[in-house]
């Protein structure tokens, strides 16, 4: 996984994000990218190192059939980075894309599996047009399951509306609210040095607050 400092200070690199938008189209090779984003050759391969050391892209050497063999640069194939900020929430997630277990999905959701079989149809053909198809449904069904994620996240939202709302009718100060809102958000199971790294304050100020809000009855224990 990616740290998330290191992530947003690559990404904040509009050089860096123009690099990677090409390399989601197939690998290239540095003479390429240069040409291409008209910046020297020099410039882009600190880019590339950058992006390589943070695991993010991949360098492979290739034979020509003239001339020297040539280095291309290609995205992680176990990389994947989401990020997704709204009024009630703020996320960043790193994933290994190889070790995710999708295995029991197919059961959990039956309308993949005729999916899947479209898609291992799909790996024999050499038809231009029947791929195009194959890859339009997938995007079909890419987009109904963001509207539902969408859908999901806005009902999060409002609940944590809900609860900043009852908090205040509790008289709940700034510190406690942030400190019930993170409990409620990772269901109640965080430790205190958890809470800590979340939000950025003591261990002994987040020990504090716990007892002043369990005197409340706000929470257990």
């Amino acid at each position: 996984m990616i740290d998330e400092d290191v992530m947003f200070n690559l990404l904040g690199n509009e050089t860096r994000r123009m690099i990677l938008k090409m390399l989601s189209l197939g690998p290239c090779y540095t003479t390429e990218i240069a040409e291409k984003l008209n910046i020297g050759q020099k410039a882009i391969n600190e880019h590339m190192r950058l992006l390589q050391e943070a695991g993010i892209v991949d360098l492979y050497v290739q034979k020509q059939s003239r001339g020297s063999p040539r280095k291309y640069f290609k995205i992680n194939k176990r990389i994947r980075l989401e990020f997704a900020m709204g009024p009630y929430s703020y996320t960043t997630v790193s994933n290994d894309a190889l070790d995710a277990d999708i295995s029991e999905l197919p059961d959990e959701f039956p309308e993949f599996k005729e999916i899947m079989k479209e898609v291992n149809k799909a790996r024999k053909i050499k038809e231009i047009s029947m791929l195009s198809k194959t890859l339009g449904n997938l995007r079909i069904e890419h987009e109904r399951l963001t509207k539902a994620k969408e859908y999901v996240e806005s009902m999060i939202g409002h609940v944590k509306l809900q609860c900043i709302n009852v908090c205040d009718e509790m008289g709940l100060d700034d510190s406690e609210k942030r400190l019930v809102l993170e409990l409620i958000g990772a269901g109640g199971k965080l430790s205190i040095g958890d809470l800590s790294d979340r939000l950025k304050v003591d261990e002994n100020e987040i020990t504090d607050s716990l007892k002043k809000l369990k005197v409340k009855g706000i929470i257990k224990s």
